[in-house]
């Protein structure tokens, strides 16, 4: 069984340190396919997994990219604070846009035509795709997102790739917000952050892939005008798995 096909439980923190427990197929609920044993259970295997990042730049047409960015703007009204399953109300702050039609199918399709050739580059077999979640988001002055994964729950456990779109004003008028992948350890039977990590600057018209599975977080952004407009804005979410447990309606 490859140690892809294991999962990850969130179990909570010490002393600072996010503890995710791994877990074997078919364990609490998560659907997962069964291969090769982990390299984590053998003992010659790495004290660090490295995560796979894997960015492409103008991903849209500039004249999509741009109408994006206005639909935004026009729905400012319609943006609410964002909330996470912790019920944490400080470990993220963002707002995001609940329904949005216009363009969400249309990157949906887009990210689903892409998912083939991601696979390939990040050295994947290829699977069937379930269904595509999105959402749009937007991050102001002093918003971020700390560390998390986005399986690590048994309703989450079919998602296997993340996507993140950025849009944004040009120049860019906010600095921070970087996107930051942690590469992988174990420690005491759970998967913790290493120390070493990737760091992805936000680059409008760009989208990253990378592994649900991989812990990362938001660092905080920087926007002195603090208006709406000079957010740093993504299409942001997850390509599920289609696997013999998963249920077939969209959330």
């Amino acid at each position: 069984m490859a140690w892809r096909n294991f999962g990850l439980v969130h179990r909570g923190f010490q002393g600072g340190t996010a503890y995710w427990q791994i877990v074997s197929p078919g364990a609490e609920g998560l659907a997962v396919d069964a291969n090769d044993a982990p390299p984590s259970l053998h003992p010659d295997a790495p004290a660090v997994f490295p995560s796979q990042v894997l960015r492409i730049e103008n991903f849209l047409s500039p004249a999509v990219n741009q109408a994006l960015y206005a639909y935004a703007l026009n729905q400012e009204r319609s943006f609410v604070p964002t909330q996470n399953s912790a019920g944490d109300a400080n470990y993220r702050r963002s707002c995001y846009l609940p329904a949005f039609p216009e363009y969400g199918e249309m990157m949906k399709k887009q990210v689903a035509a892409a998912v083939p050739t991601v696979l390939q580059r990040l050295g994947m077999p290829a699977w069937p795709v379930d269904y595509i979640e999105i959402q749009l988001t937007a991050h102001n002055d002093g918003n971020y997102y700390k560390i998390h994964n986005d399986n690590g729950s048994p309703d989450a456990a079919s998602r296997e790739l993340t996507y993140v779109y950025y849009f944004h004003r040009e120049p860019k008028p906010f600095t921070g917000g970087e996107l930051r992948v942690y590469d992988s350890r174990v420690e005491n039977g759970f998967y913790v952050a290493a120390d070493s990590y990737q760091t992805v600057e936000p680059q409008n018209n760009a989208i990253v892939f990378f592994l649900s599975r991989y812990l990362h977080e938001v660092l905080p952004v920087h926007c002195p005008s603090q208006q709406f407009a000079d957010s740093r804005f993504t299409l942001n979410g997850w390509v599920r798995k289609k696997t013999g447990s998963t249920l077939h309606n969209q959330p």
